[in-house]
């Protein structure tokens, strides 16, 4: 995301941002509306995934898909800043020199738990105060619930480490989703008449249990209903885990081609078939399983259609 011509100001969202879920999403959102208000362009400081903040957990998506995400969430512009760039500053020298300074922030808006600061000492009210004193302002957006539950990304992976992905998108706002660009793999699939698109798990601990799901495939311009498996596909000699997608109604050649997969619902473990008959009668009700899951509206309310 490139800075919009002729911004005199800025409105910017702070946080982490993991995961880029509902109450992110819901913060965004009116930071957005104070942006339009103002005339001001919307930009989100955050941190890289790659950096030291939260580091003992797995990250929900890599840098480039939580880029991709705000600005699907109407942001005009992120800067995504490595954490030890800015761990050693003082709140004031933080919301001095990067906010007001570096960032020529008006508005600055955060979660009502924001922290930050050296050893994260400053609360979402010293920001407030912090901003006046410089001549600007701090929105504090209160916490945000789904039906009295409380949102988190630490919730989200649990849900995803335990195969719960449809309950993990509703939190999210969308499904779950890995993006990677296609890759050739063994020919096995299409070798059976079930030709799958192969790409890699995303760099760092992938979060989602490994088996297979039902799965939907954003794919040139379009969204296809799909099935996938998440793992190494022992029936044929382990391999390097990966994704392997049975596209349905595609046909042609993706090598090359970046594509998002969306994870709905979980429909089984990985097993090793004694024959190549059993995995494709297995695949054969795998498939009717998640066209069946397809159908439900719920994936077209979070703005999943597909073909």
């Amino acid at each position: 995301m490139k800075d919009p011509e002729n911004a005199f100001g800025r409105v910017t969202a702070l946080g982490f941002f993991d995961g880029v879920h509902t109450a992110h999403r819901e913060l965004i959102k009116r930071a957005k509306a104070i942006a339009d208000g103002l005339g001001l362009a919307l930009s989100v400081f955050t941190f890289s995934a790659e950096g030291g903040i939260k580091s003992n957990s797995a990250r929900l998506y890599s840098d480039e898909d939580k880029l991709a995400i705000l600005s699907e969430c109407g942001a005009n512009e992120a800067f995504l800043c490595d954490f030890s760039a800015v761990s050693e500053l003082s709140p004031k020298e933080f919301t001095q020199s990067i906010l007001i300074e570096a960032l020529n922030t008006d508005v600055a808006v955060c979660g009502y738990n924001f922290r930050f600061g050296k050893g994260a000492l400053a609360s979402s009210s010293d920001l407030s105060e912090l901003m006046a004193a410089g001549g600007r302002r701090a929105e504090i957006i209160p916490e945000i619930r789904i039906e009295g539950k409380e949102i988190s990304s630490s919730r989200i992976r649990e849900l995803l480490a335990s195969g719960k992905a449809g309950e993990a998108g509703e939190l999210l706002g969308e499904p779950y989703f890995a993006s990677g660009t296609v890759e050739r793999g063994k020919g096995i699939g299409e070798g059976l008449g079930i030709p799958t698109l192969n790409t890699p798990l995303p760099l760092g601990r992938f979060p989602l249990k490994r088996g297979v799901y039902a799965s939907a495939v954003r794919l040139g311009g379009k969204v296809y209903a799909a099935l996938s498996n998440v793992g190494n596909c022992p029936t044929f000699g382990e391999r390097e885990s990966h994704i392997e997608t049975n596209v349905l109604g595609f046909s042609g050649n993706a090598y090359g081609e970046n594509v998002r997969i969306y994870f709905l619902e979980y429909l089984r473990d990985e097993k090793v078939f004694d024959n190549e008959k059993e995995l494709i009668k297995q695949i054969n009700i795998d498939k009717s399983i998640a066209l069946k899951i397809l159908e439900d509206e719920k994936w077209q309310e979070l703005g999943l259609k597909y073909q």
